[in-house]
């Protein structure tokens, strides 16, 4: 589906501390699916991270956790309660299987401040 991009002078995004490695699944012969125990990766091999922030909507009564999944050599990392900026956000909807009900999941090419996709530094 379409990426949608999201104007992030809108809406604050609050560090958490917290990034996890995507799991990476393969499908087996019945069409069922399970994790391989690998990181998943991007189309170049990058791997995949899910960062998870605070939306901070000054519309909204509560506050909601996002995961927004970076591809980054390096484990991305955010300031605890620090804002947190993303290089070209977008959000791209998908249907959840089982609710068939319509989702969005959250991507970035990188954070501010942050490498992204750039290779590792040499040892």
């Amino acid at each position: 589906m379409r990426a949608i991009p999201v104007d992030t002078s809108r809406v604050q995004f609050i560090g958490t501390g917290k990034a996890a490695g995507r799991a990476e699944y393969v499908e087996l012969s019945d069409g069922s699916r399970r994790r391989s125990g690998n990181q998943a990766t991007d189309d170049n091999g990058v791997p995949l991270w899910t960062v998870d922030v605070l939306v901070d909507d000054e519309d909204s009564d509560r506050a909601e956790v996002v995961g927004v999944k970076v591809a980054s050599h390096d484990e991305p990392r955010t300031d605890k309660w620090k804002p947190v900026k993303f290089v070209n956000l977008v959000a791209v909807p998908y249907v959840a299987q089982g609710t068939n009900r319509v989702a969005l999941s959250m991507r970035a090419d990188g954070i501010e401040g942050q490498g992204g996709k750039q290779q590792p530094a040499a040892a």
